[in-house]
């Protein structure tokens, strides 16, 4: 079957290893992710059949330093199998690591799939806090499946197993002090996925933060009396800094 014509865009910012690279940073700094996409996305053949001409899907993918592929969460899509088809097509692609200040970094991008019998159109984009409401607003139009906000829960998740970071008298002699923030998803088991964390953060607490919170647990986030998967932030202190 041919597939069809792939089109790729960057846009918004990207989340750099633990670290959320902003826009205003200096190119000099920053050299992003580089996508070879080997296989494209195909559209659906079951949903052509039906009549269904187009579609979206959103799916976040984490690199490692060597460019290898980690990790990946759908966030969102109009039909599971135009998520299916784009993390399918995620499996085979080949990354280039970002360089932050010349050093081969970890990366987490967010990229959205526009399906229609033209072709796939991929873009690379993150929203920032303060215009997350008003995209799940709108997902919430025409998505079947998206991350929900905190107050459509019936239940907040709550941790219940917890880990605190390791923060040794060496880093507080040393005064590597703070408070860091991390973002991240609770998927319907309650697991936490794709922690990031802005790059104003201390990159020696952000490592710590991000290790003990991969290993928390949370009850599950429940919509309308379903498990769902949500957006949420975590502070840790460290010292008495902050």
């Amino acid at each position: 079957m041919k597939t069809s014509p792939v089109h790729f865009f960057s846009l918004g910012a990207l989340f750099v290893g633990s670290l959320l690279v902003p826009l205003c940073a200096a190119e000099s700094d920053w050299q992003s992710l580089d996508i070879k996409q080997t296989t494209d996305p195909i559209f659906p053949l079951n949903l052509s059949r039906i009549g269904v001409t187009t579609g979206e899907a959103r799916v976040a993918i984490n690199t490692d330093a060597g460019g290898s592929l980690v990790e990946w969460l759908v966030i969102g899509y109009t039909n599971k199998e135009f998520a299916d088809s784009a993390v399918k097509a995620i499996k085979r692609w080949s990354f280039s690591p970002a360089r932050l200040r010349g050093e081969l970094v970890g990366t987490t991008v967010e990229l959205r799939f526009f399906f229609s019998a033209q072709g796939v159109i991929v873009t690379r984009t993150n929203p920032s806090d303060l215009v997350e409401a008003q995209v799940m607003k709108m997902f919430a139009d025409r998505y079947s499946y998206f991350p929900r906000l905190r107050g459509e829960l019936d239940r907040v998740p709550t941790p219940i197993v917890t880990v605190t970071p390791s923060y040794g008298a060496d880093l507080a002699k040393r005064g590597i002090e703070g408070r860091v923030r991390i973002q991240f998803y609770i998927d319907e088991s309650g697991a936490v996925r794709l922690p990031s964390v802005s790059a104003k953060e201390d990159g020696v607490l952000t490592a710590l933060a991000i290790d003990a919170l991969k290993q928390w647990k949370f009850t599950p986030p429940v919509c309308r009396g379903r498990a769902v998967l949500v957006k949420a932030s975590e502070e840790f202190q460290f010292g008495n800094g902050g």
